[in-house]
């Protein structure tokens, strides 16, 4: 079941006579040309940020429902390539921009301070709620931010995994785990497991040594190993791990191409011993921020469905696999695909 979100499919964009009463029309065709095909856009972005700006905290919470309603809608109307010129050239320059920029979460995603998107201290601002330390506008936009659907996706993530952990443990005193592209491995922190080492081994594997750091930090002396490596080493096979129970991936895929996916799959499946458990999560397709992500955030991910998740199998040896589970998460928004080994 979805988190409470308004219908964006058919008509929902914002445009409000009344700061109080924001409410979702479709666009009129005409208002575009092929000279300018965001003037429509424009003006409707021009309307809600005047609101939002001088708006109170319910004027700027219905305002931010009635921009993700309006961007999603937009992006599933226009083709690819005009949904990417409009992020450019009219969303990254317009004074909305600058509004929701107030909201740390937004911010960091679209500045990337470590380089790369998505990074662990972005999902950070997902799992701990951080709105009493911002000011107005940065406060609801991102209170808004953290109650959405694909943010309760990320928590709901992060309890799977740690209660996989410890059934891995439950299944083998000797357990061995590894977790692929951990970020700050913030499911470890929940693991009873972990705390009470009753696992062999948990390998922490991410090409981000800030991350790493952290993980180091918080796991000085227990069942935790970092290790510093990239995707790249995993699929030359310069870097490699066996004998595995329990090998997870929880964000990787939602940045990688088909093939890489289908390789790394095999790749991760090659490493479970008798018995094991591969899991790997991917966005489904066009969850609700979708929209505001791209055009105001530069966070792009690759999503997929079903058959996409069961995609990733066409390089892994079939006759070694003993069961295969497809299952979303409450929110409808993550794909996990599982893979249990003969």
């Amino acid at each position: 079941m979805r988190h409470p979100f308004p219908s964006v499919h058919g008509a929902a964009f914002a445009v409000a006579p009344e700061p109080q009463h924001l409410f979702l029309v479709k666009p009129s065709e005409e208002e575009a040309t092929p000279e300018d095909p965001f003037g429509e856009a424009r003006q409707w972005l021009d309307a809600l940020y005047t609101r939002m700006a001088q708006g109170p905290d319910e004027v700027l919470h219905h305002g931010m429902t009635s921009l993700h309603g309006g961007l999603i809608e937009r992006r599933r109307h226009w083709s690819p390539e005009l949904w990417k010129r409009f992020c450019l050239e009219v969303a990254r320059k317009h004074p909305m921009r600058h509004l929701v920029h107030q909201c740390p979460f937004t911010r960091h995603a679209f500045e990337r301070p470590r380089g790369y998107a998505g990074d662990a201290a972005l999902i950070d601002y997902l799992y701990i709620d951080h709105a009493a330390d911002e000011l107005h506008g940065g406060r609801e936009v991102y209170r808004y931010m953290h109650g959405q659907p694909s943010a309760c996706s990320v928590r709901e993530r992060r309890e799977l995994l740690t209660r996989m952990m410890d059934e891995t443990a439950e299944r083998r005193p000797d357990g061995r785990v590894l977790s692929v592209a951990c970020g700050h491995l913030r499911e470890a922190e929940q693991s009873r497991a972990v705390a009470e080492r009753r696992l062999q081994e948990l390998i922490a594997f991410d090409q981000d040594p800030v991350s790493l750091a952290e993980v180091s930090r918080l796991h000085p002396d227990g069942v935790v190993r970092p290790v510093c490596g990239s995707v790249r080493a995993l699929l030359s096979g310069k870097v490699t791990f066996s004998e595995l129970d329990f090998v997870y991936s929880a964000g990787l895929y939602d940045y990688l191409s088909d093939s890489v996916a289908s390789r790394l799959t095999s790749v991760f499946f090659g490493m479970l011993r008798p018995g094991g458990r591969l899991l790997v999560a991917n966005f489904a397709v066009h969850p609700p921020e979708t929209g505001y992500m791209e055009a105001f955030m530069d966070w792009w991910l690759t999503y997929r469905d079903e058959d996409g998740m069961r995609g990733m199998l066409s390089e892994t040896p079939l006759e070694q696999v003993a069961n295969v589970r497809l299952f979303r998460d409450r929110q409808d928004n993550v794909i996990y695909l599982e893979v249990t080994r003969r």
